[in-house]
């Protein structure tokens, strides 16, 4: 802080630049400008209001994504290995893709059972989440193309109530973020959950829409 006495005869001397204002000034290297009585710098600044989410938020989004991460590591694991218990699921997987119509068959197996290894341990962690999201999203939307005729044949939900699932909690991964119980926490694309959720979005369902239409 910083302070002068006042010269003028009669009025009080200043003790730290306020009894003799407005002769005095007190000087505060932190208000440069500021006099004693107050100046422009004391108007008030404007504020905005910071939403926090709450902790059961983040508790909940940890839910999801083990549930979908660890879901997408068992898919892979059976469609790359035969794992966990075998009994031929590998070529179960590789005669169910043949039989929706797509082709090549033992790349685009070999794709799928990759993306939903990878994707499933990275969601489950938390990185990059919203970046694996959008494998499993593009993932989603095949499974649901596929299933919906079937459901419309028969006018009936089953055939689509595990894609769409699937579908739904990509979708809340992608777009709304891992939450701060996650490895990306506080990383500079958490920071900017908003564009990169939507920038995964648009790749996700490209992706999907691809696909299906390319490949089938």
């Amino acid at each position: 802080m910083g302070w002068r006495r006042s010269t003028v005869t009669g009025e009080p001397a200043s003790v730290f630049g306020f009894e003799g204002a407005p002769s005095d000034t007190a000087v505060f290297p932190w208000r440069v400008g500021d006099d004693a009585l107050g100046g422009p710098s004391d108007e008030p600044i404007p504020t905005r209001a910071v939403v926090v989410r709450p902790w059961g938020a983040d508790v909940g989004l940890l839910v999801v994504r083990v549930v979908l991460g660890l879901t997408a590591l068992l898919g892979g694991a059976r469609a790359l290995f035969d794992l966990p218990r075998g009994h031929g699921a590998a070529d179960a997987v590789a005669a169910l893709v043949a039989g929706y119509g797509f082709a090549p068959v033992s790349p685009l197996v070999t794709a799928y059972g990759w993306a939903q290894l990878v994707a499933g341990v990275l969601v489950g962690l938390g990185v990059f989440a919203s970046f694996a999201g959008a494998a499993l999203l593009a993932i989603g939307v095949v499974a649901l193309g596929v299933s919906l005729p079937a459901a419309w044949a028969a006018m009936a939900v089953g055939p689509v109530e595990g894609p769409l699932f699937g579908l739904v909690l990509a979708a809340v991964v992608v777009l709304v973020g891992p939450g701060r119980l996650s490895g990306d926490a506080d990383r500079a694309w958490f920071r900017a959950q908003t564009p990169v959720g939507v920038t995964c979005t648009i790749i996700g369902v490209g992706t999907g829409l691809t696909v299906l239409l390319a490949f089938r």
